[in-house]
């Protein structure tokens, strides 16, 4: 009886052998919720993280934000959602922590990729002057190590200032001195600073923690592949190889059979609007019959067959994020018209809300009169000039 017990210990002890070890994969340390995926909300940081910023202040956001109170436009950059944080000008600033499912080796470096960028708006109150204040000025995010949940044991390594609008990928080093357990990301001012500001900054897409020589400059910037979801797809080794064709023996040769010629396939085409165009990233389409009460972000009743066209186009469609945009007339004043042709573009949201189309989905933009379709002093032209527009802001890998 002794004997098969060993045997059990053995079996169990070498799957979880095998178990730790496919895990790491060479070294590499994932991240829980790299992606920061959670539902949309303010003041609450996405599952998996833990708020570690001023016990007297208000967490992280998870953006898109679900209410449009911080004008937060972006997309995400993967997947649906993303993490926002800010410095304020009261010298407290907001950071998330999580203990690593292995923990960082004492000496050994770490390449750290994640996708940063900064909001254009990011509106929130001042605590210093009490009023509304975009929080809008370059800062950098910092990693530290540490021994508990929020620990700032040692700084690990930090990015440079953010300050591009779009989504780009940043590598950080990271040099540990001992075996920390937790790590912590950071928003930060730019160093030196004279006086604490408002800023903000946007992570999404955190690639796993990749060991690297600390003397190799040159691993820093070795470009490995990086896929979504940190896989890659297996690959079949009998696409490689060529078969010959074999003449029977006795046999004729066969003829030779005409090359195929690959047609270049037709991407299709859909219909929304006054445009017909392949669905794709940054495409626009143009919104008919959409109208507005003078000077008034209220919908005229003969709006709703070309809404019901959007909700439509959204049912159809259920891999799109879409920006909904909208445009002023060259008359108004430039502060009145960005503001009324937001007030046009969420109401539009609302509307799409109200339809079950996901407000994850749906971004509201206002341009103002900075994009006219037409420069004449015509009714007609500014009736062109007061549209809305949909953007295509990503479009979802679908299962």
């Amino acid at each position: 009886m002794l004997q098969p017990l060993r045997l059990l210990l053995f079996c169990c002890a070498l799957l979880t052998t095998l178990s730790v070890s496919a895990q790491m994969q060479d070294g590499l340390i994932f991240l829980g919720n790299p992606s920061f995926e959670d539902m949309p909300r303010n003041s609450s940081p996405p599952r998996g993280w833990t708020n570690c910023g001023a016990p007297t202040e208000t967490p992280p956001d998870v953006h898109p934000d679900p209410e449009f109170l911080f004008k937060v436009g972006m997309a995400a950059q993967h997947g649906n959602t993303f993490l926002g944080m800010v410095t304020r000008d009261t010298e407290t600033f907001e950071s998330v922590g999580q203990r690593l499912k292995t923990p960082l080796k004492a000496g050994q470096c770490y390449r750290f990729d994640i996708q940063l960028a900064r909001s254009r708006v990011y509106l929130s109150m001042s605590r210093v002057t009490r009023q509304p204040t975009n929080y809008v000025t370059p800062i950098k995010l910092r990693v530290f190590g540490g021994y508990s949940v929020c620990d700032r044991g040692q700084l690990l390594g930090e990015s440079e200032l953010v300050g591009n609008y779009d989504w780009e990928n940043y590598r950080i080093k990271l040099s540990p001195e001992d075996d920390f357990t937790y790590i912590v990301l950071e928003a930060y001012y730019k160093q030196p600073s004279l006086l604490p500001y408002n800023g903000n900054i946007l992570l999404d897409n955190a690639q796993p923690l990749r060991p690297i020589d600390c003397d190799d400059e040159a691993a820093m910037f070795a470009d490995d592949p990086m896929t979504e979801g940190f896989e890659t797809e297996p690959q079949d080794p009998d696409q490689f190889i060529i078969t010959t064709p074999v003449t029977p023996r006795g046999g004729n040769r066969p003829e030779p059979q005409p090359p195929v010629v690959d047609t270049p396939k037709q991407e299709p085409t859909v219909r929304l609007g006054k445009t017909e165009a392949i669905l794709k990233e940054g495409q626009v389409f143009s919104i008919e019959n959409i109208s507005f009460k003078a000077n008034s972000a209220e919908l005229e009743e003969e709006s709703a067959e070309a809404l019901e066209e959007i909700v439509d186009f959204m049912q159809q469609n259920k891999n799109v994020i879409v920006e909904i945009g909208g445009h002023a007339s060259r008359k108004a004043g430039n502060t009145y018209a960005a503001q009324l042709s937001e007030n046009r573009a969420r109401t539009v949201v609302s509307y799409l809300k109200s339809r079950r189309i996901g407000f994850e989905r749906l971004i509201p933009q206002g341009y103002g009169k900075s994009k006219p379709v037409c420069l004449d002093d015509t009714k007609d032209c500014n009736r062109q000039n007061q549209r809305v527009e949909v953007k295509i802001l990503k479009l979802k890998a679908t299962k």
